[in-house]
């Protein structure tokens, strides 16, 4: 039995480790209950992947009516939770209130070919950008512009998603010691991870992560520089769940 688990372990770990491939997923809702929807697994997504679900009201009229996260996997079927998708909502337009069903479209790795990239130097954005060349990366600079007027030296899992969603883009990478984590900017689930070499990560951090800009200060203790990230590893270890 302890074979088995370690064996299935390892498997998991390298699927986890190989699975690079973002593009983005078409499949159909097989049913829904509550709040869950069903569909039929694949390879091409892992628990922690996000979408949405896309409404056909005839051949040419279609609208996004839910925001899905898988949430596991059996070895015929996937559970993705909804919510309500907020992206197209307009303040001087009635809301929908239109809920998923069967035979509706869900696509996940959605919007998973644009990312951003945190990292301690410009090293290994440059390894990073390189390596993963398929990636339409979104300079961090953009991100540390937005912290810097509003006084955040320390960035929080809801700051990265609230930039995703403006940005119009859904993958997060964190190069945190000799691994890079591919993480997805909704769930904050962690999809994939790569190994890095030394050589881009062994330099002194740039805190909250590398940018162009000068550092960035906050609102009460910029001045003295109380207030931000003291240690860029450990930082970003316990925000994503890493021992």
């Amino acid at each position: 039995m302890l074979r088995l688990f370690t064996l299935t372990f390892i498997i998991s770990l390298t699927s986890l480790i190989a699975q690079t491939n973002f593009s983005p997923y078409h499949t159909k809702v097989l049913k829904t209950e509550g709040k869950f929807l069903y569909i039929q697994d694949s390879q091409n997504f892992s628990v922690g992947s996000s979408g949405v679900v896309m409404h056909a009201f005839d051949e040419t009229h279609k609208t996004i009516v839910a925001r899905v996260e898988v949430v596991a996997k059996k070895p015929e079927h996937a559970i993705l939770k909804y919510k309500k998708f907020k992206g197209l909502e307009q303040s001087a337009l009635p809301s929908y209130h239109i809920t998923p069903k069967a035979g509706d479209t869900v696509i996940l790795n959605y919007l998973y070919k644009r990312a951003t990239a945190i990292v301690p130097n410009a090293k290994t954005l440059q390894h990073v950008s390189t390596k993963f060349s398929d990636i339409e990366w979104i300079h961090p600079d953009i991100f540390a512009s937005k912290l810097s007027v509003d006084y955040t030296p320390r960035p929080t899992k809801e700051d990265f998603a609230s930039e995703c969603s403006q940005n119009s883009y859904a993958l997060l990478f964190f190069a945190i010691q000799d691994k890079g984590y591919f993480v997805d900017c909704n769930s904050f689930k962690i999809l994939a991870k790569t190994n890095l070499p030394q050589s881009t990560t062994n330099e002194n951090a740039m805190v909250p992560f590398y940018s162009r800009l000068k550092a960035i200060k906050g609102r009460m203790f910029g001045l003295m520089g109380g207030d931000g990230i003291t240690n860029y590893d450990n930082y970003y270890k316990k925000m994503l769940g890493l021992k």
